[in-house]
């Protein structure tokens, strides 16, 4: 059997995988014959870097349920990945079903790259603190290029992750990758030193970005499991449960007490919750703040979240505009608003607007109906519908806006009193 042997840049080099693999896989050659090795080039952080990649037409198919699992097993530590990998395509390709213990060995690589990936999140500093901070890792290369944008969401003040063959640094704009700095320097100054010079002399160049990191895109399993609150956020970083996230700058999970006893869902994050990552912060949340203040509540006490986490938006000139997520988009989003609900177990339940009650509820609502009265909730716990906050901006004239505003506030003195009830 004549072996063919393919070269890839890095462990992380998904894009040179990918296009070798179609090229391989339309010519037909069998994956037993191909040996696949990592070779970094010597100008790998030159600014000049370049290279020259197959290219071939994709013969295959892929179900989403391999899909998924694809980024997370490509950054396993697994020396047989790739040809794992080649090899479900090849299946696939043609026309075959994949045998099960495939199946099942890709399921175990890519649940513990996503172990490590929330291991890693996880050493990440406290967000508050602006100044540049250190995270030593032994994790490899691969994982940390794949996590890259996530731990700039997570932590957007200037940081560096340095592990023995990657520096990954975040200047607070943008992410640049670098060798590994754990040989040749030991000290927390010069280990920043080193990173302010990746971070703002561009190692990170145009080879890299041909390389977009990997994300690790979680399944309805990976979400229904989620044991606590800041982990079902971390997994939320790379959703990618419908098309929103595309276009979005970034997912907005909930936020507030994790021992909230009433929460409060919305529909969406709107223009200032995208680019701030927090929800209800735009002119629509400061109206809700007021409110729940006056009706007795208090925000940090609650818990803020919204039925779908992205963005949806189209654009004019300069202006992004919200539009309404339909019902498809809804269910995507949906096991993150059962997962936070399970964990949070909130007592009361408070749906502004008909996307959240419907979401909730689980069935189409309309809010005049159903507004101002406890709802039995399966769980036993009381839900309660009323209209969203932007609804009382849009109203035409001041009478109308306080009448409504009024009627507002005494909905969510309704579920602060059922929390005392």
């Amino acid at each position: 059997m004549n072996h063919q042997t393919v070269v890839l840049s890095t462990t992380s080099d998904f894009s040179g995988w990918r296009a070798w693999s179609r090229k391989l896989l339309h010519d037909r050659i069998p994956a037993d014959s191909i040996r696949w090795i990592i070779e970094p080039p010597a100008t790998l952080y030159a600014s000049s870097a370049t290279r020259v990649l197959p290219s071939a037409p994709s013969t295959t198919s892929i179900p989403r349920s391999l899909a998924t699992l694809f980024p997370a097993v490509f950054v396993s530590e697994a020396p047989e990945r790739f040809h794992l990998l080649y090899l479900t395509l090849q299946t696939l390709r043609d026309g075959a079903a994949v045998p099960e213990e495939l199946t099942d060995e890709l399921k175990t690589l890519a649940a513990q790259s996503r172990n490590r990936a929330l291991d890693l999140r996880c050493q990440m500093p406290d967000a508050g603190n602006q100044d540049w901070q250190i995270v030593r890792t032994s994790h490899t290369a691969a994982l940390i290029d794949n996590q890259a944008s996530a731990l700039a969401n997570l932590r957007p003040s200037p940081w560096v992750v340095t592990a023995p063959d990657r520096t990954l640094c975040w200047n607070g704009k943008e992410y640049r990758f670098g060798p590994g700095l754990d040989k040749d320097v030991s000290d927390p100054a010069g280990i920043i030193i080193a990173a302010r010079s990746i971070a703002t002399a561009g190692a990170g160049n145009a080879w890299w970005d041909g390389i977009a990191p990997l994300r690790l895109h979680p399944g309805i399993d990976d979400i229904a499991s989620s044991p606590s609150l800041p982990s079902l956020r971390g997994k939320a970083v790379d959703c990618q449960m419908c098309d929103l996230c595309g276009p979005a700058t970034r997912t907005v999970s909930g936020e507030g007490n994790p021992d909230a006893r009433v929460m409060f869902v919305g529909e969406q994050p709107g223009d200032h919750e995208d680019l701030q990552g927090r929800p209800f912060v735009g002119p629509a949340g400061q109206l809700f703040d007021r409110a729940l203040k006056e009706a007795g509540g208090n925000r940090a006490e609650a818990w803020i979240t919204n039925a779908v986490k992205h963005f949806k938006f189209v654009a004019k000139g300069s202006r992004r505009i919200h539009q309404k997520p339909n019902t498809g988009e809804i269910t995507a989003c949906a096991p993150w608003l059962a997962a936070e609900r399970k964990i949070l177990a909130p007592k009361v339940t408070v749906m502004l607007g008909v996307t959240g009650a419907s979401a909730v509820l689980g069935r189409q609502v309309t809010v005049s109906r159903e507004r101002s009265r406890h709802i039995p909730m399966e769980d036993g716990s009381i839900g309660l519908v009323t209209v969203h906050p932007s609804y009382l901006l849009r109203l035409p004239d001041e009478e109308s806006k306080t009448r409504e505003y009024t009627k507002f506030v005494t909905d969510l003195r309704m579920a602060i009193s059922a929390l005392a009830g």
